[in-house]
């Protein structure tokens, strides 16, 4: 009986989907914590000046803000209200709220705190403090970014961990089945080198090699992706380049690559075996 030729690409490519998600998810929960605090870093905070207040009196609450040690030196920017006015008018097309509301706009220092700080109750204090200030009319924060930023981030990384888990066990059954299928035009050579006396070990040998190389093209090609997936990203959003760690993403990519011949290798072991184990009748 002529030998058939297994036809592996559906098996590479469903591991390599496998691989890429686990990867993903793997390289989101390392970088968590970081993520957490380039969002706690990202909320702006408010220092509104009383009407009236010198120009001189700007200078000085600027260097004070920025010899805080919580505070983010770099981000702090002063806004005047005519700047405020004329950036309410490109985005609205026109002044008349402020025309008919001289007062509304003031102004304001606009700054970043560390992420450690970033908690409701060290900046209420501080912000009692800073109304002490003649020249300060009040602080505004985002009061509920604040607090629930990082149980939200926290929470979205759980239902995603959750669904990445989901999609795996689906995806592990499919390539089971995708292998299952790959040497199913090879179960009458199976068995027929079982029946003339070959091992079990002997057989498989050669077809979990076969496997195992294949988990090896679908973690270079997961990699491949992620790698772009990565690039994309960080160019959609800069910021997240200061995630960056490379111990971290080497730990990922070996673990891909083992994750990828456990998955390949085992699942053809085992369709292997079911094949041994099968009467001649049951292979028809």
């Amino acid at each position: 009986m002529a030998r058939n030729k297994p036809t592996y690409l559906y098996a590479i490519i469903s591991v390599a989907l496998v691989l890429f998600i686990v990867g993903f998810f793997a390289l989101t929960a390392l970088h968590g914590r970081k993520l957490v605090s380039l969002f706690k870093e990202k909320v702006d905070i408010w220092l509104e000046l009383k009407p009236g207040t010198p120009e001189e009196e700007v200078p000085r609450i600027i260097a004070g803000l920025r010899e805080k040690s919580f505070v983010k030196p770099e981000t702090v920017t002063f806004i005047t209200r005519e700047q405020a006015a004329a950036a309410m008018k490109e985005d609205l097309g026109d002044n008349s709220l402020l025309e008919d509301n001289p007062d509304l706009l003031r102004d304001v220092i606009r700054f970043n705190v560390r992420a450690d700080f970033l908690e409701d109750d060290s900046l209420k204090q501080w912000r009692e403090t800073m109304r002490q200030d003649t020249a300060v009319a009040d602080l505004y924060f985002e009061a509920a970014n604040t607090g629930n930023v990082g149980n939200n981030i926290q929470n979205l990384g759980l239902i995603s961990l959750a669904l990445g888990l989901l999609l795996v066990f689906a995806a592990v059954t499919l390539i089971h089945n995708t292998i299952r299928l790959a040497l199913y035009s090879n179960r009458f050579v199976i068995k027929n080198q079982e029946l003339v006396g070959a091992s079990w070990t002997f057989i498989s040998r050669p077809y979990i090699r076969r496997g195992v190389f294949n988990g090896l093209i679908s973690a270079a090609i997961a990699v491949a992706a992620l790698i772009a997936a990565i690039w994309w990203i960080y160019r959609l959003i800069p910021d997240l380049r200061t995630l960056q760690d490379l111990n971290s993403t080497l730990a990922v990519v070996i673990g891909m690559a083992i994750l990828g011949v456990l998955i390949s290798g085992l699942s053809t072991y085992f369709v292997v075996n079911k094949f041994l184990r099968m009467r001649v009748d049951d292979l028809y």
